[in-house]
Order: structure tokens, then C-alpha cells, then sequence
């Protein structure tokens, strides 16, 4: 096991990260989802339960102050109960709605709106107190509990520091006014609060990291299955290449094949060669049929005298034909002149008029 993850150098490719998404396989940090939670703890103590606590005060108040005036019928203490339920429920699911916004919310900020039945299919393997064990004592149980120690450490050592000084301080406020030391504790709490946010925070950043780091070293492939992946994805390289031999010989054998219409072949006289057809009523400038070098060249120079179709030596021309001009294309207008006088010659040749 060990030499197969040293033989894992190579980065997860696009296709091996989709399907372990696929597959439920993400790299979630539980430091960081608690962080959200924690977010969301401080917002319903800090923002939500002061309204919350006044409204249930003043529901409450009746039984604590004014039990007298309470109705005893039917219809009277019956309304009592359903608003004093009501205000109750009403702030639990204020309370659990916030929670659970926030624990979802953890997630979805490090995976992205994601939904896979593969991570809830039975894993009957799980079950197997043998698998228990290993998964107990493995490495990443080790690694686990290494960082909760890490994190009671830490997290312990932030409320110590910052409690220490006010402990301190807290027998020497005896003689003052009893206001202004609970505005110094709740300011002092504030101050920790702040703190174990910060600390929090900042473990959270990590534990992300690591986990980030760790999920891509675990989706790390060998050489030789990414070259599997690639072959897949793209095709084996022989058989593409051989296909793509395929496809340039039946290209030439067609090109071959318009050899016999060409009025002309212009050649280097020997690496080159173009072959060119001109129908001066029906064709604007004369289209390229065929070009090609040494071997091809070769052979468009023998279909040209199987057919008798002249051969005109011009290094220049036939280079930049060969160059500038695709095959069925006419010849751009800074070649008339040159293939006009090759034409023309050839015309010659054969007592046509040009």
C-alpha cells in the first residue's frame, strides 16, 4: 500500500475530482461548518434573544404578577395557553431555524449546492466490527484526535489568557458601584467572545487547508492511470494516429484524382508541385487542384505525363502556390500575372486562344 501511494505523484484530473463529487466524496472541514454554527449560536444570543426573552417575559408576566386575573373559564385560560405557546414556539423555531440555516450553510460554503444518492447508499462493510476497529485505530482517527486536542488546547488557552487579568482585578472592584461592574464584565465577555471567534477562526482556516490538501493527496493517480484516463477520454494515441494516417491517404488519393483536369503543373522543378485548372468561362482565376513536395510532387508529375498535361518549371511560383493557396482555392490576385504567362504559354502550346 505504502509503494502505491509513492507511485501517487500526479494531481487528480478533472474527470477523477467529478466523479468523486459524484460519488459524495468531498473535502468538507467540520472546524469550519462548526464555525458557521457558532456564527449563528452568537447571532440568536446577541441579536435574537433579547426580543425574544422581552416578548416571554411580558407573555409570562401574567402568571408571575397578576395570577388573579387570570380567567378561569373555558375560552379565557384557553386563549392565555395558545398565546403563551405560541410566543414559545414561535422563538424555538426562530432559534432551530437559524441552527439549522447555519449548519446547512457551513457545508454549502465549501462544497457548492451538491446532492448525491451514492453517499447514502448502505455500506454493509461499516457494520463489521473488524472494519470498526481499523477505522478506530487508523491513521486518520490518530490525525482527529491530535487536532480536537489541538483545538481544546488552544481554544482553553484563549479563554485562560483572556479571564486571567479580569480575575485578577475582580477583588479589587469590590468598592465600586455595582453598575459599573457589570458594564466591566460585560464588556469583558464581549472581549472573550471576540477572542474565542478570532481563535476559532483561525482553526477553522486551517483545518480547511488540511483538509483541502489531504482530499487532493487522496485522489492523487499514478503516471500510468492518467495516461489510462487520457486514452479514454481522447483515444489511444496509435489509433489515432493510424486514423489520421487514414484520412491524409484517402485526401491525397482524392487530390490524386483531380490531377487528370489540371491544365497546368508548375513545378521547382523537382520538390514541387501545383496543379492548376483554368476555365476562363466559368472560373474568375485558375484553382489549385493538387500540390504537394517530393514524393507527392513526384507523383503529380507522373500523372501529368500519363495525361499529357504540360509541365512549366518556376521555382518561385510553384514555392509560393504551394505556400499561400489550399487546395480547391483560386490563386490570390498578386499571382495572375506569373500563372497568366504560364497559362498563356501553355495555351500556346496548345493552339487555344487565350
Amino acid at each position: 500500500m505504502a509503494e502505491d501511494d509513492d507511485q501517487r505523484t500526479e494531481d487528480p484530473t478533472g474527470k477523477r475530482l467529478t466523479e468523486a463529487r459524484e460519488q459524495g466524496q468531498l473535502a468538507i472541514s467540520r472546524e469550519a461548518s462548526t464555525w458557521v454554527l457558532f456564527i449563528g449560536i452568537i447571532i440568536v444570543v446577541a441579536g435574537l434573544a433579547p426580543t425574544m426573552a422581552v416578548r416571554l417575559v411580558n407573555t409570562l408576566r401574567v402568571f408571575l404578577e397578576m395570577p388573579q386575573a387570570i380567567s378561569l373559564d373555558g375560552n379565557g385560560l384557553q386563549a392565555l395557553l395558545a398565546g403563551t405557546l405560541k410566543q414559545v414556539g414561535l422563538a424555538t423555531v426562530v432559534v432551530f431555524a437559524v441552527l439549522f440555516a447555519s449548519a446547512v450553510l457551513g457545508t454549502m460554503l465549501q462544497t457548492g449546492f451538491f446532492a448525491s444518492l451514492e453517499s447514502i447508499h448502505p455500506q454493509f462493510n461499516r457494520i463489521s466490527p473488524a472494519t470498526g476497529l481499523k477505522r478506530l485505530f487508523s491513521s486518520n482517527a490518530i490525525v482527529d484526535l491530535l487536532k480536537s486536542f489541538g483545538k481544546l488546547v488552544v481554544l482553553g488557552g484563549v479563554v485562560f489568557l483572556t479571564l486571567w487579568p479580569v480575575m485578577l482585578s475582580l477583588p479589587a472592584s469590590g468598592g465600586h458601584d455595582l453598575m459599573d461592574i457589570v458594564a466591566y464584565l460585560h464588556h469583558e465577555a464581549v472581549h472573550l467572545i471576540i477572542m474565542v471567534v478570532v481563535a476559532f477562526t483561525l482553526i477553522a482556516i486551517l483545518d480547511l487547508i488540511y483538509q483541502r490538501h489531504q482530499y487532493i493527496k487522496g485522489l492523487r493517480m499514478t503516471k500510468a492511470e492518467v495516461k489510462d484516463e487520457f486514452k479514454q477520454q481522447e483515444g489511444d494515441p496509435v489509433i489515432k494516429a493510424r486514423l489520421r494516417n487514414i484520412r491524409v491517404e484517402k485526401a491525397r488519393k482524392r487530390m490524386m484524382a483531380q490531377v487528370p483536369k489540371a491544365d497546368v503543373v508548375i513545378t521547382n522543378p523537382t520538390h514541387y508541385a501545383v496543379a492548376l485548372q483554368y476555365d476562363g468561362g466559368s472560373m474568375a482565376a485558375p484553382v489549385v487542384l493538387a500540390k504537394g513536395v517530393n514524393l507527392i510532387a513526384e507523383r503529380i508529375r507522373e500523372l501529368a505525363d500519363e495525361h499529357k498535361i504540360p509541365l512549366v518549371s518556376n521555382p518561385p511560383l510553384a514555392r509560393a502556390l504551394y505556400e499561400t493557396v489550399e487546395l480547391d482555392q483560386e490563386i490570390p490576385t498578386q499571382h495572375y500575372r506569373a500563372v497568366a504567362e504560364v497559362i498563356s504559354f501553355v495555351y500556346k502550346l496548345k493552339k487555344k486562344k487565350f
